[in-house]
Order: structure tokens, then sequence, then C-alpha cells
């Protein structure tokens, strides 16, 4: 079994290496984008060439302005992945819906990369019953969550985003992740 698994991955001519340089490729322009290694830039890089914020944590809806530290440059601003987050000629990042994209800054020939972050809460709005109980969870690429409850006389919830209706009333669920505050209103019947 050791020596199959090991035959897949020895040359057998133009073919194998044609696989090799197209799995290269692949691994280059579709996942290491999406990972941190692609928005690092170098810390010793000179003052006029760093940009205002290299990781952004947004809401689902939130902007951000981007800019570059220096004057009297054109700057070109782009998003890897659009549907995350876009940004506009002005350097103003919207976010989209939840997940991970990169926003390029290219300016004299140079390029330097932004990490943007876009969160969600799974519901906004939930209707229990008295004793009944449901989980809410974040969307998106999330560090550590802290919940907690408005009202815990009307619901509370767990640190894992479990909530659990006590009594009839309304109620506000709060998760915060890396300083976003995110909500879900629990009206108990």
């Amino acid at each position: 079994m050791k020596k199959d698994f090991f035959r897949l991955f020895r040359f057998q001519g133009p073919i194998s290496i044609v696989y090799y340089i197209a799995f290269a490729g692949l691994l280059w322009y579709l996942i290491i984008p999406h990972t941190s290694l692609y928005y690092k830039s170098n810390i010793f890089d000179p003052f006029s060439q760093k940009i205002n914020a290299e990781d952004i944590v947004l809401k689902k809806g939130e902007e951000f302005h981007i800019y570059l530290l220096r004057l009297n440059k054109r700057v070109s601003f782009s998003s890897t992945d659009i549907k995350v987050a876009d940004v506009n000629i002005f350097g103003t990042v919207t976010a989209f819906r939840p997940g991970t994209t990169f926003i390029r800054i290219r300016f004299d020939g140079k390029e330097r990369k932004c990490r943007v972050r876009v969160i969600d809460i799974s519901r906004k709005k939930l209707v229990l019953s008295k004793w009944n109980g449901s989980r809410l969870y974040i969307k998106g690429p999330n560090g550590r969550v802290k919940w907690y409850s408005g009202n815990k006389k009307v619901a509370t919830v767990s640190r894992f985003g479990k909530v659990r209706a006590r009594k009839k009333g309304s109620a506000v669920i709060y998760a915060r992740v890396e300083g976003k505050l995110l909500t879900c209103q629990v009206t108990v019947k």
C-alpha cells in the first residue's frame, strides 16, 4: 500500500510533469491567496510604503477606508474576491458576505496587501418557547467568540452560543468577535 501511494508521485514522462506544473499553478492561484502567507509584507518597508491596516475584521454591510501612507502618488485598489468584499477607487472597502478576501494596493510598480475578514451572526431574530433552546454561531472566519445575554431572566446563552429560553419576554444576545459586536433579538413566547 505504501508503494502504491508513492507511485502516484513518481515521474512517468511528460504527462506527469504537466500534472505537477498544473497542480503548482492551482496551488498558487487558488489556495495561497486565501492564506495568511499571502498578505504579510516586509516589516522593514519604508514608512512611505506602508498601509494603514494589514488585517481588518468587518461585519456584513460595514465599510472601512484603506489608504497608503504616502502623498501625491497614483494608487490602484483591487479585491481578490468581490463577493466577500469589494473596494472602490478611493479605497473604501465594503463587506458583502462572510468570508476572507485580500485587497491589493498597487503603486509605482509595487504591491501591498490587506486581509479582510467578514463575519456575521447566524440569526438576527429568534423566537423560542419557554425552556426551549437554539444554537447561534458566527458565519465567516472568526477567532474567539464571547457570548452574553442582555436579559438573563428571559434568555441565557452558553459560551458555545446555545440559547436557552427562561420566561416570556425579549432579550438581546450579544457576540463579541475581534472587537466587533453582533446581536440577535430573542423573543420568548
